[in-house]
C-alpha cells in the first residue's frame, strides 16, 4: 500500500550515495618522467657509477604531494657481489635531507628501478637527488632519456648532460570520482524500480475469451513473400554487411593512405643543425634526381625545446632544365613537426625525372630568425653534386632531403578488387550454406580457399613469422627439383628478378605496390645469380612441399616474383585445405568444430604462407580425424586406414622438433574389434607407435642429446650468448621448476589463447580487436556440444586418454622452450604462442562432449555464419592495421 512512499525514499537513499561517492576525494598515483621510452630500444646511459662518481639531478616537484621518485639502473653487464649505491634527496634551497635509500648491489638483476619514498611528501619544492658508489670499482649505470626532453637537469660529477636521466616520478593525487558512483546509482534505480512497480501487485486471471485481433491482409502477404524469398533476402542483407564493413574501411583508411605519398630519403643527414638566423635566412639547394617520377621534395627540420611557432616559410620548387615552376607554397611554421620533413608536393606529378635538376628555396620570414627553429643538413663533402647556396654564397653541408616518388593512388583499386572478391565470395557461402544447403566440408573447402586469397594479398609474402627463412628454403628445394646444384651455406642461387626485389617484414604500402605491379608479370632477367639466403638446416623437402611444387610451377612457367610467391603461397593453403576435407568427410560428428579450427585467423595466416605449418597441422588433424571416424564409426579398419595412418604419423613428427610425438597415441582410441582381434590390434597399435617414435630418433637425436647432455657452463639460449635453463638444474631444484610453470600459468594463458586465435598477427605487431578471438573461442567451445539425436559418446576413458595427450603435447612444447629459449633468471616460459595447440585441440574438444548441456537441433548453419562473419571483421580490422602510416 505504501510502495510510493517506499520508492521515494529508496529513490533519495540512492541520491544520497551518488552525492557522498562524488564528494568523497580518493588517492591516485600518477607517474611522470617515463615519457618516450617506449619507443625505440634505449641505447644511451651514464658513465658507471664507482666509489669517485657523483650523479645529479635536479627537479622540481609539482604542486601534488611527491611519494617516491627512482631512477632505471643497468648492471652494464657486470655481475656483483659487493658494493652499494646510495639515493639521497634533499631540499635545494635549505639542503634538509628528505629521504635517503640505500641497494645492494648483489640484487641488482640486469635492471631494476631504484629510489626512495618519501614520509613526508614534498610539495613543489625543488630537490636535489644524489647517487653515489660505496665499494665499487666497477659499477652500474643510469639509463638517459634519448626520446624525449623531461623535467629536470641532470649533473655527472659537476659536468650537466644534455640528455636527461629516465625516471619515475610517482605523485599521490586526490580525486573525484563521478563515472563510477553514477553507474551504480544508475544500476540501483533501475533494480529498485523493477522491484517496487511489481511489489503490491496481485496475479491476474488471464482472459481466454478475448477475440483474436485479424492480421490485416498485406502484413499476411508480407509475412508470405518473407518466408519464400527469406534466403535470398539472408544473401542480400550479407551481401550489404560486407559492402559497408568495406566501405567503412575505404572511407576511414584506405582513402587516407591514397593521399600518401612514397617517400625515399635521398640525402642523409647526420643530425647536424643549422640554426635560421640573419645569416641563413634564404637556402636555396640544389638537387639532380635519380628517380624516374617525382611528386614532390621534403626538407627535415629541427624544432627546439623554445621554439616559437610564429611566422611562416615561403618555399617554391623549380625544374632547372624547362625553367618550370613545380611548386610554390607558404608554409606556417606552426605546423611544423620536430624532426619530420616539411613536404613541397609538385602541381602535377612529373614521369621522366631522372637527371633532372630541382631548384628548392626556401626564404624565412623575420619572426622564425633565431627563433629556435633549424634545418637538417648533411655532413659537408657528401654529395658533392648538389649544391646549397646560403644567403647567395655556396656551402659546403647539403640539406637533408628526401623525394615523394607517387601517390599511393593505387590502393583505391587493390582494394576496391578485394572488395568485389569478397562480396562474390559471401554470395558463394551464404549460397552453398543456406540455399543448396551443402555438407559442411563443401562449404568449407570453398570458405578455406577464398580466404586464402584476401589473406595473401592482406599479409604479404615475408610478413609471417619466419617467413624468410622458409622462402629460402622453399627455393633451394625448388632448384634440387629443376636440377639445380646448391652452392653452400647462406647462398642460394635464384633468377636475378627474384633475387632483386625487396619486401617488408612489417607492414609497408612498398609490399602492396610489388604486389599490384607485378600480379601479372612474366620473368624479365632469368638468369641464376648468387644471392644472400638464410641458413640452410636440412628441412626436408617434404614439409615444403605444396610450396616448393607451387613455386617450381611458377618459374616453369616463367612467371615473375610476385605471381611465383603468391602461388606457392595458396599451394601450401590447398593443401592443408584438402587435408582437412578429407579429414572431416570422415568425421561421424565434431566436423563444426573442425571447421572454425581451420578458419581461424593465426591458422590462415600460418596455413597461407611459406611456413610449413599448413603440413604439419594439416597431416595431424587428418590424423586425428582417422582415430576418431574409426573409433566411433562402424566400419572396421581397413589396410588403407593404417597405410595412411602410418605415412602420416612420419611426417608430422619431422616438423617443430618432433613436439607433436604424442598424438600418435590418439589410435588407442579404436576399438580392438575394428581390427578383428586383439592381436592384430596389438600389433598395428605398436607400428603406429613406433614408427613416429623411429622418425623422432632419426630427426631429433641431435637436439635431443644436446638439451640433455648441457651443462650450466654451455647452455645459451638460440643463437645468442644468454645464459638458459638446463635439466640439471632443475634436478637440483624441483620447486623452482614448480615456480616457473605457476607463473607462466597464471602469466601467459591469457596471451596463448588470443594468440591460438589471432589476436597479434604477422610477427605478433598486427593488432586487431580482442572481440575477434572472443568470438572464435566462444563458438569453438559451443561447437563441441553434442545434439540429443546424436548417438555417439564419447566414454569417460577416452576423455582421459585425450587429456593426456593434450598435456603431454603442452609439456614437450613448454619444456623444449624453457630448455632452449627461455635465459636465465626469467620468471615464466618465453617463446611460446597459443598456434602451437591448435593441432591437438580436436583431441582435446573431445573432453566436451557430455549428456548434461546439449541441443535440441543443429546449430552448425549459424555457427558457421558467425564463424564467417568472424573473418569479415577479422578482414577488417587487418586493413586498418596494415594501413596505419
Amino acid at each position: 500500500m505504501n510502495r510510493k512512499k517506499w520508492a521515494i525514499g529508496y529513490a533519495v537513499l540512492c541520491m544520497l550515495y551518488f552525492a557522498v561517492s562524488v564528494l568523497i576525494p580518493h588517492d591516485r598515483l600518477e607517474s611522470r618522467g617515463l615519457e618516450g621510452i617506449g619507443k625505440p630500444s634505449l641505447k644511451l646511459k651514464t658513465e658507471e657509477i664507482t666509489n669517485e662518481t657523483e650523479l645529479k639531478f635536479e627537479y622540481a616537484a609539482d604542486k601534488q604531494a611527491l611519494n617516491q621518485i627512482s631512477f632505471y639502473f643497468t648492471d652494464n653487464g657486470h655481475v656483483f657481489t659487493q658494493g652499494e649505491i646510495i639515493i639521497e634527496a634533499s631540499d635545494s634551497q635549505s639542503g634538509e635531507l628528505l629521504a635517503s635509500q640505500t641497494y645492494e648491489l648483489a640484487n641488482l638483476k640486469t635492471e631494476a628501478f631504484w629510489g626512495v619514498s618519501f614520509e613526508k611528501e614534498p610539495e613543489g619544492r625543488l630537490l636535489d637527488f644524489v647517487i653515489t658508489g660505496r665499494d665499487l670499482r666497477e659499477g652500474p649505470s643510469v639509463w638517459l632519456n634519448t626520446e624525449s626532453r623531461t623535467q629536470g637537469n641532470t649533473y655527472a660529477d659537476g659536468v650537466f648532460t644534455e640528455n636527461n636521466l629516465i625516471y619515475n616520478a610517482i605523485y599521490r593525487t586526490q580525486v573525484h570520482y563521478v563515472k563510477n558512483p553514477l553507474i551504480t546509482t544508475l544500476m540501483l534505480l533501475i533494480l529498485g524500480g523493477m522491484f517496487f512497480l511489481v511489489s503490491g501487485k496481485r496475479a491476474e486471471e488471464p482472459v481466454w475469451d478475448k477475440p483474436e485481433r485479424k492480421t490485416p491482409a498485406y502484413v499476411q502477404k508480407l509475412a508470405a513473400l518473407f518466408k519464400k524469398y527469406r534466403q535470398w533476402i539472408g544473401m542480400g542483407f550479407l551481401l550489404f554487411l560486407t559492402g559497408l564493413i568495406f566501405f567503412y574501411v575505404y572511407d576511414g583508411q584506405v582513402r587516407k593512405a591514397m593521399n600518401s605519398t612514397h617517400r625515399v630519403v635521398v640525402m642523409r643527414d647526420n643530425g647536424k643543425l643549422l640554426p635560421v638566423t640573419e645569416e641563413t635566412k634564404e637556402l636555396v639547394q640544389r638537387y639532380t634526381t635519380e628517380e624516374e617520377t617525382l611528386v614532390g621534395l621534403g626538407i627535415r627540420m629541427d624544432l627546439s625545446e623554445d621554439f616559437r611557432p610564429e611566422g611562416s616559410i615561403r618555399a617554391s620548387v623549380r625544374d632547372l632544365a624547362g625553367e618550370e615552376l613545380l611548386c610554390e607554397t607558404e608554409i606556417l611554421a606552426a605546423s611544423l613537426l620536430d624532426g619530420q620533413y616539411m613536404g613541397l608536393i609538385f602541381n602535377q606529378a612529373q614521369s621522366d625525372t631522372k637527371g633532372h635538376t630541382y631548384e628548392v628555396r626556401l626564404e624565412f620570414s623575420q619572426e622564425l630568425l633565431n627563433s629556435g627553429l633549424s634545418v637538417i643538413v648533411t655532413p659537408e663533402g657528401y654529395y658533392q653534386e648538389n649544391t646549397l647556396y646560403i644567403n647567395g654564397k655556396e656551402s659546403g653541408s647539403r640539406l637533408s632531403m628526401n623525394a615523394h616518388t607517387y601517390f599511393n593512388i593505387f590502393l583505391k583499386k587493390y582494394f576496391f578488387v578485394m572488395f568485389l572478391f569478397f562480396e562474390a565470395m559471401s554470395a558463394g557461402f551464404y549460397y552453398l550454406a543456406f540455399i543448396r544447403r551443402c555438407r559442411i566440408e563443401k562449404v568449407f573447402l570453398f570458405t578455406i580457399l577464398c580466404l586464402g586469397v584476401i589473406y595473401n594479398f592482406i599479409l604479404t609474402p615475408y610478413m609471417t613469422p619466419d617467413e624468410k627463412y622458409h622462402i629460402d628454403m622453399s627455393y633451394r628445394h625448388s632448384n634440387t627439383l629443376l636440377g639445380i646444384d646448391q652452392i653452400g651455406e647462406g647462398k642460394c642461387l635464384k633468377r636475378a628478378d627474384d633475387a632483386k626485389m625487396e619486401f617488408t617484414s612489417e607492414p609497408s604500402l612498398t609490399n602492396y605496390k610489388n604486389i599490384y605491379d607485378g600480379l601479372f608479370s612474366r620473368v624479365q632477367d632469368g638468369r641464376l645469380t648468387e644471392a644472400a639466403a638464410t641458413a640452410n638446416t636440412e628441412a626436408p623437402m617434404v614439409l615444403y612441399l605444396p610450396a616448393v611444387l607451387g613455386m617450381t610451377l611458377a618459374r616453369i612457367l616463367q612467371l615473375g616474383t610476385v605471381p611465383m610467391l603468391l602461388l606457392a603461397r595458396w599451394c601450401s593453403l590447398l593443401f592443408f585445405a584438402c587435408m582437412v576435407y578429407f579429414g572431416m568427410k570422415k568425421l561421424p560428428f565434431g566436423k563444426m568444430t573442425l571447421f572454425l579450427l581451420a578458419i581461424l585467423p593465426m591458422n590462415l595466416q600460418q596455413c597461407t604462407s611459406f611456413s610449413y605449418d599448413a603440413v604439419i597441422t594439416g597431416t595431424i588433424l587428418l590424423y586425428s580425424c582417422y582415430c576418431i571416424a574409426l573409433a566411433y564409426n562402424e566400419d572396421p579398419v581397413k589396410p588403407k586406414d593404417i597405410l595412411v595412418m602410418g605415412i602420416l604419423g612420419i611426417v608430422f613428427i619431422y616438423g617443430k622438433s618432433g613436439i607433436y610425438l604424442p598424438m600418435c597415441l590418439l589410435a588407442l582410441l579404436i576399438p580392438a574389434k575394428k581390427f578383428g582381434g586383439r592381436r592384430a590390434w596389438g600389433i598395428c597399435m605398436a607400428g603406429l607407435f613406433i614408427l613416429p617414435v623411429l622418425s623422432f630418433l632419426n630427426k631429433n637425436t641431435v637436439a635431443v642429446n644436446y638439451i640433455a647432455t648441457t651443462t650450466e657452463a654451455t647452455a645459451t639460449v638460440g643463437s645468442s650468448a644468454t645464459s638458459g635453463y638446463t635439466i640439471g638444474y632443475f634436478l637440483q631444484q624441483p620447486l623452482e621448476l614448480v615456480r616457473i610453470l605457476a607463473n607462466t600459468v597464471s602469466d601467459k594463458t591469457a596471451f596463448y589463447l588470443e594468440s591460438l586465435a589471432g589476436q597479434k598477427m604477422g610477427w605478433v605487431e598486427i593488432e586487431i580487436s580482442q572481440v575477434i578471438p572472443m568470438l572464435f573461442l566462444f563458438l569453438l567451445v559451443l561447437s563441441v556440444l553434442k545434439t540429443r539425436e546424436e548417438p555417439f559418446y564419447v566414454k569417460r576413458w577416452h576423455k582421459w586418454l585425450s587429456v593426456f595427450i593434450c598435456l603431454a603435447c603442452t609439456g614437450i612444447i613448454l619444456a623444449g622452450m624453457l630448455l632452449t629459449w627461455t635465459p636465465k633468471d626469467y620468471i615464466s616460459i618465453e617463446g611460446v604462442q597459443g598456434r602451437y595447440f591448435i593441432p591437438f585441440m580436436p583431441a582435446f574438444s573431445l573432453t566436451g562432449r557430455n549428456s548434461r548441456l546439449m541441443y535440441e537441433k543443429s546449430v552448425d548453419r549459424g555457427m558457421m555464419y558467425a564463424g564467417f562473419i568472424g573473418q569479415l571483421l577479422t578482414v577488417m580490422y587487418l586493413i586498418k592495421a596494415v594501413l596505419i602510416l
